[in-house]
């Protein structure tokens, strides 16, 4: 077999496997060394683990078996074997660390804590007409330590997974090893929407909003009263009239600082509030937001206002050296902040969450306090004219820091301003779009004069009305909206959006896991949309008997009743007319002692089929018969 390694038992097996790759192709042979077998498959048989096996080389775990138990065989009250499924499972999988969030309680989860924990999460998963829906998770992968490389998504956001992984890109489906720099990937643009429900009013969502973000720095209740503090008089004369209606009095302490207490012989509705929110009593950055707000039919004010409390204690605007703003939230919870990034994708507001260095200094338009923290600090930014825009229609602006952000957009729109990626369609949409506006009839100067001003030079043709090097939603919404087309609409209605690869980093080791997610089988992990561990290309159900291995008898029968040659009637099997007998062990002990029963039922099946090898067969041209099929 070549050179000695002494030790190196796998290398040596793994030479022999590939000596005999043609040998066992051509006789129709699978083969299994011993080394590749799972150390523990006796003792966990039936567990809904899949691991690559105690011995099994890294080179042959890109495909492995899922072998389970799901049912006992007996015969009368004996029990004589087990009836097995064995499935195939992919091992495209995810890095530890990777953040999953579930949009139905509002966490975000390390990927490694929901394996680990067999947690039944949702996750926020893509159809394939782009919409994204929740999804729960119904199956947990842990695939062991692998090779991983990193994607460095543009706005700071990494993805971390096997070369072999997919990801939604522009143009489809494509490994995370095929790309590279400059490639697009898809990201949530918008998802859910809103209802009418109001779990609580508006001014009360507001207020959690001002004590999430500035109560008693960072510490809400734990003993009375609790405080607020923030240096704006219209926000400190907004909270002590909410607290009013909520039986308490607001007393100033100091220049900045507002204690809430309950008056005498009233309930502390401040305090229920904020002990039915989960934040009473927690530290700054153990906040989040209570999963009502994360509810499909929630109304948009009630969000919206609690945006606002946030925004105004905790949020900031700041102006780019281009002349566009910039806006966002400063937080050290790192939950909060993947919270407001999703509640923001509520309104389509795009936004990044990364980590901040309280040390830098922004070119700000309000002045605020300095950010003081040992801890990690996390920023969510929104940036992009088009998507500050959006944030400025959506939440209420009538605070000091709104107030300066609206008077400071005019200034900042004038001119062109480069916009978010949610600006752009998918390029391999450009093709669908330009032709069936070619087939309708539509020229560019119609195109143009329909999208008003915001068009392109209808002299270098109809793309240069929509977009010279990626078409632009919102002339396309404009041409759509002007000529009502349904297919344009439907073009439109894509909840994602294609941001641009900055860096792909080393490979490093790494735990890797994976998910299965019930029906679309995608999920989004780190902001990116990707794929999940698919449900079975090929499946398997038999029974092996105790002493005597796989039945064949039980497949035929199995086969027989799937291809309609045995007909199965309450519990008995009948063939052609002759009872089997009742029930499955007494049919495989019929077809077990009258042989050629079994063998004609084995030949039907394969004709109906058309499997196997037939003596009467000739070579085809390679020389070679079917591979011959055993049950």
């Amino acid at each position: 077999m070549g050179d000695s390694h002494v030790g190196l038992q796998a290398r040596l097996m793994s030479q022999a496997l590939r000596k005999m790759t043609g040998a066992l192709n051509n006789s129709g042979t699978t083969a299994i060394f011993i080394n590749q077998l799972r150390d523990k498959i006796g003792v966990m048989f039936g567990s809904p683990e899949t691991t690559t096996g105690g011995k099994a080389l890294k080179f042959y775990a890109s495909v492995r078996m899922d072998v389970r138990r799901v049912e006992t065989l007996k015969d009368g009250t004996n029990a004589v074997g087990n009836r097995t499924r064995v499935k195939v499972v992919k091992n495209k999988c995810l890095a530890e660390g990777t953040r999953i969030f579930d949009p139905v309680t509002g966490t975000t989860h390390r990927i490694e804590d929901v394996v680990d924990g067999r947690k039944p999460i949702h996750v926020v998963a893509a159809a394939k007409d782009g919409t994204l829906h929740a999804r729960p998770v119904v199956s947990w992968f842990d695939q062991g330590t692998r090779d991983v490389i990193g994607l460095r998504i543009a706005g700071g956001a990494i993805v971390w997974a096997t070369p072999d992984h997919k990801v939604l890109t522009e143009y489809g489906w494509r490994a995370a090893g095929e790309l590279r720099k400059g490639d697009r990937v898809a990201q949530p643009r918008r998802f859910d929407g809103f209802g009418d429900s109001a779990p609580i009013p508006a001014d009360h969502a507001r207020l959690l909003g001002y004590l999430i973000g500035d109560g008693r720095d960072g510490w809400v209740g734990g003993k009375t009263p609790i405080n607020f503090i923030n240096v704006q008089r219209a926000l400190i004369d907004d909270v002590t009239r909410i607290a009013a209606t909520l039986g308490c009095a607001a007393h100033p302490q100091g220049r900045i600082s507002l204690a809430i207490a309950h008056r005498p012989g009233e309930r502390n509705g401040v305090a229920d509030l904020c002990q039915q929110a989960g934040i009473y009593g927690k530290l700054a950055w153990e906040k989040t937001i209570p999963n009502w707000f994360f509810e499909p039919d929630i109304a948009a004010d009630i969000v919206g206002n609690l945006l606002f409390g946030l925004f105004e204690s905790d949020g900031w605007v700041s102006r780019e050296q281009t002349g566009a703003l910039r806006v966002g939230y400063t937080t050290t919870s790192e939950q909060l902040a993947h919270q407001i990034h999703w509640l923001l994708l509520r309104f389509g507001v795009g936004s990044t969450v990364r980590d901040y260095d309280p040390t830098q200094k922004r070119p700000s338009i309000v002045n605020g306090r300095r950010i003081q923290s040992k801890r990690q600090v996390f920023e969510v930014r929104i940036s992009g004219m088009d998507n500050v825009t959006a944030f400025a229609e959506s939440v209420p602006m009538w605070g000091p820091r709104g107030a300066a952000l609206i008077q400071a957009i005019p200034e900042a729109t004038q001119g062109r301003r480069r916009g978010s990626q949610a600006t752009y369609l998918a390029a391999e949409m450009t093709d669908a779009v330009l032709n069936y506006l070619d087939e309708r009839g539509v020229t560019a100067q119609e195109a143009a004069a329909m999208i008003g001003v915001a068009s392109g030079d209808p002299r270098g043709g109809m793309k240069q009305v929509l977009g010279a090097s990626r078409l632009r939603r919102d002339r396309v919404q404009a041409l759509a909206d002007a000529l009502d087309d349904k297919f344009l609409h439907d073009m439109l209605a894509e909840e994602l959006r294609y941001s641009v690869i900055r860096e792909v980093l080393p490979t490093r080791r790494a735990r890797t896991f994976d998910l299965e997610v019930e029906e679309l089988h995608t999920l989004v992990a780190e902001g990116v949309v990707v794929h999940n561990c698919s449900p079975p290309f090929k499946q398997a159900e038999f029974d092996i008997l105790y002493g005597k291995g796989i039945s064949r008898e039980g497949s035929l029968i199995d086969m027989g009743v799937d291809q309609g040659l045995i007909r199965k009637s309450g519990a008995w099997f009948t063939y052609e007319g002759e009872q089997l007998g009742q029930g499955k062990e007494n049919a495989r002990n019929f077809l077990v002692e009258n042989a050629d029963v079994a063998d004609e039922i084995e030949k039907k099946i394969k004709e109906k089929l058309g499997i196997g090898a037939v003596v009467t067969d000739d070579p085809s041209n390679d020389g070679v018969l079917p591979a011959p099929v055993d049950f």
